[in-house]
């Protein structure tokens, strides 16, 4: 009996495919298939492949004649697998020697559709090491120890800014992939935004363990340090496209939902610069999606107006290198964007107390004010709650010193608490 199909596509990764596959074929579990998607690799990668598979019976390799990208191999390798469960690696990267028996292991127990884990980072240089900082290999948020569905996870993930969509950190009942229909787009970069968000939708058991299963390497000329290219933007829109449309079909309407397609609308509009200096839509999109693209140009110019008229308010804050937010609720989560948008720095924000509260908010700490004893040089709090809470609030940080402004209904209202100090931008 096969458990788990993991699903290689490969291309032009000479040099670390052996390691790769040696990751997979040490597994502690050995009733698994390796299949390699040979996407047409012009170097020694098809020798390779056919060299493992001579050697190992679980291992089989599908010879393409032109390379199609690697949602094409994806796809063609779920349809060829055999196992209960199915793990998509990429040919550069690695698992960790007990990761398919102990994901194995956890989805036959609870019964379920997928598994969501966390990462490892395998640094090329240390120039890579600095430009990846901010790769983020294990969640810090606060996860229930349970089964959920996938759209309340996914909830959970987005509300603590933890979202990640690689599919290399995820472990999928493969009866569920294909009842469900859950393909990767095609012909297109960024596949694993669309993949990742029709899966976790989709299922109605899914899990999330705080392991670090998935070994990423981090190198030179991949998709993840290449330079801007007008692909990232024919990724990002059409994909973008998709969600939507696919949102729209299913009735979705959650926070989880709402949060992708903005990130997806953000980076297909900051790409979109890279794509006009360039491409020709004509070269890239079908007509239909050229009309949509005409519609996207139109609500950019749209937001961009809004976004000028919006700013508005926050001129004061010019005079402060940072801010801090006081409040966690839906007052401060608008403001929080809307500062973010205008290219203020946050912090962290503020509460009276952490019941009921997260840890923290779109990556940033939740702190209790009792437990702040000054504010930096160059800061200012942004009280940022109901008017009805202003008066108490303002009490509390006149006590301490601290500078503020109340916002409420789009004014702000002060500095109270004196001037910024000198030398602040």
């Amino acid at each position: 009996m096969i458990k788990v199909s993991v699903i290689i596509p490969v291309y032009n990764v000479e040099p670390w495919l052996p390691a790769c596959l040696d990751s997979v074929l040490n597994q502690s579990l050995r009733e698994l298939e390796v299949i390699c998607i040979d996407d047409a690799s012009p170097d020694g990668c098809p020798a390779i492949l056919d060299r493992y598979a001579a050697v190992d019976e679980r291992v089989r390799v599908l010879h393409l004649a032109e390379n199609h990208m690697q949602g094409y191999g994806r796809n063609r390798g779920l349809e060829m697998a055999r196992g209960k469960y199915a793990y998509f690696l990429d040919s550069d990267d690695m698992i960790t020697p007990t990761a398919m028996e102990e994901l194995y292991v956890l989805a036959e127990h609870d019964a379920l559709d997928g598994i969501f884990f966390d990462s490892q980072v395998l640094f090329e240089t240390e120039d890579l090491k600095k430009r990846g900082s901010d790769y983020l290999t294990v969640r810090s948020g606060n996860y229930p120890d349970a089964v959920l569905t996938g759209s309340a996870l996914l909830d959970l993930f987005c509300l603590q800014n933890e979202w990640l969509v690689y599919v290399q950190r995820q472990f999928w009942r493969r009866a569920f992939l294909i009842e469900n229909a859950v393909f990767s787009p095609e012909r297109t970069e960024h596949e694993d935004e669309f993949f990742s968000y029709q899966a976790i939708l989709l299922a109605q058991r899914v899990r999330y363990v705080r392991k670090d299963y998935f070994i990423r390497r981090y190198r030179a000329d991949s998709v993840m340090t290449r330079p801007a290219h007008p692909k990232d933007f024919h990724g990002y829109f059409s994909i973008y496209c998709k969600m939507l449309d696919f949102a729209q079909r299913h009735g979705l309407s959650s926070y989880g939902v709402e949060q992708n397609l903005l990130h997806m609308y953000e980076c297909a509009r900051n790409f979109l610069g890279v794509f006009d200096a360039s491409a020709d839509p004509a070269d890239w999109f079908t007509e239909d999606e050229r009309r949509c693209l005409t519609f996207f140009r139109a609500l950019l110019r749209s937001q961009e107006l809004s976004a000028a008229r919006d700013a508005q308010p926050w001129g004061p804050l010019k005079a402060y290198d940072t801010l801090q937010l006081y409040g966690a609720g839906r007052v401060a989560n608008s403001v929080f964007q809307r500062l973010t948008a205008s290219h203020h720095t946050v912090t962290d924000f503020l509460v009276t107390s952490k019941s009921g509260n997260p840890d923290s908010l779109y990556g940033l700490p939740v702190r209790e004010i009792a437990s702040v004893t000054e504010q930096a040089p160059g800061s200012v709090i942004v009280v940022a709650m109901a008017a009805g809470m202003h008066q108490e609030v303002a009490s509390v940080l006149e006590e301490k010193g601290f500078r503020y402004f109340l916002y409420a209904q789009n004014v702000l209202r002060g500095p109270f608490g004196g001037a910024p100090e000198k030398g602040a931008s």
